[in-house]
């Protein structure tokens, strides 16, 4: 992972929103689940532009 991806993601893990957070750590599966997705969607465009780096 480059130098700046790191930055990005390391923002990104900064601003997840505490519900995102508390609900990670859910044991209700359902709940985590949705968590789960959503970091997935706030990830992707990251690997994505890493993937399309040199």
């Amino acid at each position: 992972m480059s130098d700046s991806n790191d930055v990005k993601l390391r923002d990104l893990v900064r601003r997840l929103p505490d519900w995102m957070r508390k609900d990670l750590a859910s044991s209700d599966a359902p709940r985590r689940e949705r968590a789960e997705d959503a970091l997935h969607a706030m990830l992707l465009p990251l690997l994505e532009a890493g993937a399309d780096a040199p």
